[in-house]
């Protein structure tokens, strides 16, 4: 189900490794040109966001807890189940919160939500504020108005039943993590959106392994489906089943399977945010560069794409100079802070690219690699 919603800034306190963390999905001026079109709301044109956020960081540096947290908000805030929410908060720590601003949006009304999720000494408390979208506001004026509100703390479920909202997202987390190394395949009324699906199937993972010939849906096993390949000969994927069982797949092709659910949801828009993490980590840097560009292109109005990478080459790309952010984690003694820079802080000067910017560790996101390199000198 659809839902015209999208995310303009998230506050982290005590969360995961997260404290003292702000990041912003918005941009305060219109640039004059970009290969993201739309990138403001449907009816409230002066209103911008991000609708392509790329999180570039070395390992451990917050990208797929930022992911997390994102999406576990969300559900958080449509199903009000507490688990979820918990989750994510810091070990040891009395106090945790999260503040996120959204955008819900129709043709008869837009609406910036403020929405504080609290939790202290065991209990967990929503306030939250809402303001009307009138043409020519932007964000950073509205911001300004949420600021000066009164927010009352009250009963987690009472809030969330007085808020009524929906989210309609897709995630796709590594199968590293809970439940996400399960086969799982979308699923149609229509033969037509079914052939499609097999068709974006057929693209992606011939794309991934030159030796698969052809995937088919299976007509011996219900929710399944058949992949020839020169190597292995048929080869049935059933719903369910873990990923990590089919050993004669490469690491690659199996995330295939997530990234073409997502490619058929984006097209033919069937959420509103997409949650994509470390799904290339085993795929060639030019299929990544090329399957974003075609996520990217897909999108359509008030509708945002999250995307984690290890791929600094992607920074090359023609994308907006805004929609890349660099992540750094620093330890001091027994504290750990993880840091969020938008490349476009450093300035879009002299067509520098973004990954100018990484190479020159203008932000100090370059992994230490101090220990590495003191192996060499032991014996």
């Amino acid at each position: 189900m659809k839902s015209d919603m999208v995310i303009l800034n998230l506050k982290l306190e005590n969360i995961l490794a997260f404290n003292d963390f702000e990041v912003s999905f918005s941009y305060p001026k219109k640039l004059s040109t970009s290969l993201i079109e739309e990138e403001n709301l449907n009816y409230r044109k002066s209103f911008r966001y991000k609708k392509l956020n790329v999180f570039v960081g070395s390992n451990s540096t917050g990208k797929t807890s930022l992911v997390k947290c994102i999406w576990k908000t969300l559900l958080f805030l449509t199903k009000g189940e507490r688990n979820e929410i918990e989750s994510l908060y810091r070990n040891g720590a009395e106090h945790s919160s999260i503040v996120i601003d959204f955008v819900k949006e129709n043709i008869e009304k837009s609406s910036l939500y403020r929405v504080i999720i609290d939790h202290k000494s065991g209990e967990l408390k929503i306030a939250h504020q809402i303001v009307d979208i009138k043409e020519g506001d932007s964000y950073e004026s509205l911001r300004k108005v949420l600021d000066k509100k009164e927010y009352v703390l009250k009963d987690y479920l009472e809030e969330i039943h007085e808020l009524n909202l929906y989210f309609g997202w897709n995630v796709v987390l590594p199968a590293t993590e809970g439940g996400f190394d399960t086969v799982k395949f979308l699923h149609f009324d229509e033969e037509t959106r079914e052939k499609e699906y097999i068709n974006i199937l057929n693209d992606v993972l011939i794309t991934l392994d030159p030796s698969i010939i052809e995937v088919k849906k299976s007509l011996d096993s219900e929710n399944a489906i058949v992949i020839k390949s020169r190597n292995n000969g048929n080869i049935i994927i059933q719903e369910g089943n873990r990923l990590s069982n089919y050993e004669m797949l490469s690491s690659g092709t199996k995330y295939g399977i997530s990234l073409a659910n997502t490619i058929y949801s984006i097209k033919y828009h069937l959420n509103g945010i997409y949650l994509v993490d470390e799904q290339f980590s085993y795929v060639d840097s030019e299929i990544e560069a090329a399957i974003l560009a075609l996520l990217v292109s897909l999108l359509g109005p008030n509708e945002q794409l999250f995307f984690t990478t290890h791929n600094h080459d992607i920074l090359d790309s023609k994308l907006p100079f805004h929609s890349f952010y660099l992540m750094r984690k620093e330890i001091v003694g027994d504290n750990q802070k993880i840091y969020i820079n938008c490349a476009s802080e450093a300035g879009n000067k002299n067509n520098v690219s973004p990954k100018t910017v990484l190479d020159n560790d203008v932000f100090n996101t370059s992994p230490n690699l101090e220990r590495i390199y003191s192996l060499f000198e032991k014996e």
